[in-house]
């Protein structure tokens, strides 16, 4: 590993005490000081950075990298290659492999596969019930011991409110975080499209805005009750932000994410049944996605992910209602992120805390912030113009509605704990 010093960037480092244009130095995976003497350096690698904007490594809260047992879609390797292609260094991995991660061996067998491959740094989630079955709970204390950075399960339902709680009071009893998916499945009845002139239009079965909201009122009212550490996953409509706003002014600590996809489309977009918009949950009414779009300039949604879910072309071939859902976005996730700052929907720094401190917060770990002493986990993103082509998507998955795509900023170099991992050519 060489030591390296980054010249002349323009550190945007939200929550940190410095910023503006600095050299940072970096030594054995450490950042060692910023703008200080480099005689503890043994000959650097010097890294130009004049006109970039130099920020933390992003922290993803959602990816499925499909491994172990669904290798036919993608791989570790294959999606870890796209998550640093956008800067990311750390991943939340989701449960819902093959097998479900509900074991402390599944645990170590994802962190082990990560390690050979050696791109980011992954933070397992383990499973809340034992199988997802939403009945059993899971050994839990045993799963956070064996590294579980939280437990979720899923889209999968729990299917007894009860259960929620018991899990909700053990979690709070030892310090687990619980990311919660809100959705009533009784009242989603199996649909594939917001409930809405779009789908009465196409004929297609529709889940109501109260699915998601219904789930988020009861799940704040559990972490009311039980004091855990509760995530919303994937908030989508105006009425479940309504929840969350009343919740920060009743002093309930609760966070939530959006996926940065629900940002960008609504309802319309699925116009002409094309399978890459069929999403979970679904892209709402032009009503929600601007209140998503204002939540998210806020302090309301604390995080963006990409919620990066790679298919093979199977999975999206069969008729719109049948298709596999989820977009493999986790490459674009940069990029879109500096389109909404390009929008004045974010300005800079709030826009680069959704994908760096903020989430590191939320995961309570120690990253996602540049300063002395911490891991060298840092993005280099250069202003330039390009198209997202799919003969250019490094992952396995090629489900993407932004293909075609022109973008404004690109990410020039990935490092992750001191080793460039990704580099434009």
């Amino acid at each position: 590993m060489n030591d390296l010093i980054i010249k002349s960037g323009n550190l945007v480092n939200p929550g940190g005490d410095i910023s503006g244009v600095h050299d940072i130095y970096i030594k054995d995976g450490i950042i060692i000081g910023i703008d200080e003497d480099t005689t503890k350096l043994n000959s650097p690698e010097i890294i130009d950075a004049e006109d970039c904007i130099v920020c933390p490594g992003l922290v993803d809260l959602s990816v499925r990298f499909r491994e172990p047992g669904l290798e036919k879609e993608a791989t570790i390797l294959s999606e870890s290659k796209a998550a640093v292609s956008s800067g990311v260094t750390t991943v939340c991995y989701m449960p819902d492999t093959q097998p479900i991660i509900d074991t402390p061996a599944q645990i170590k067998l994802v962190e082990d596969i990560f390690k050979t491959v050696n791109l980011c740094k992954v933070k397992v989630l383990a499973s809340l019930t034992k199988d997802l079955d939403g009945n059993r709970i899971s050994p839990m204390m045993e799963l956070k011991q064996a590294g579980a950075i939280a437990l979720t399960n899923c889209y999968n339902p729990i299917k007894d409110l009860l259960v929620l709680r018991r899990a909700m009071e053990y979690a709070s009893g030892h310090e687990i975080t619980i990311f919660y998916q809100p959705q009533n499945n009784c009242l989603a009845n199996y649909g594939c499209v917001h409930e809405g002139k779009i789908s009465n239009k196409l004929g297609l079965p529709g889940i109501p805005s109260a699915a998601e909201s219904i789930a988020v009122a009861e799940a704040i009212l559990l972490s009311k009750l039980t004091g855990v550490k509760l995530h919303l996953c994937r908030i989508s409509c105006l009425e479940s932000i309504m929840l969350i706003k009343n919740a920060h002014s009743t002093g309930i600590k609760v966070t939530a994410d959006v996926a940065i996809h629900q940002l960008f489309f609504d309802e319309n977009s699925i116009n002409n049944f094309n399978n890459d918009f069929h999403v979970m949950p679904p892209f709402r009414s032009s009503e929600d996605l601007a209140e998503i779009r204002s939540a998210i300039s806020k302090k309301i949604i604390t995080a963006i992910c990409s919620d990066h879910q790679p298919h093979n072309e199977d999975a999206k071939q069969a008729p719109f209602s049948d298709s596999q859902f989820g977009i493999a976005s986790i490459e674009i996730l940069f990029p879109l992120i500096m389109e909404l700052v390009d929008l004045n929907i974010m300005d800079l720094n709030t826009a680069i805390s959704k994908v760096t401190s903020n989430p590191a917060h939320i995961l309570g770990i120690d990253t996602g912030i540049i300063k002395k002493g911490s891991s060298a986990d840092i993005c280099i993103l250069k202003k330039e113009d390009w198209v997202f082509g799919q003969e250019k998507i490094l992952s396995s998955g090629k489900n993407n509605p932004f293909i075609g795509k022109k973008f404004s900023s690109r990410v020039y170099k990935t490092i992750c704990e001191g080793k460039i991992v990704y580099e434009h050519k």
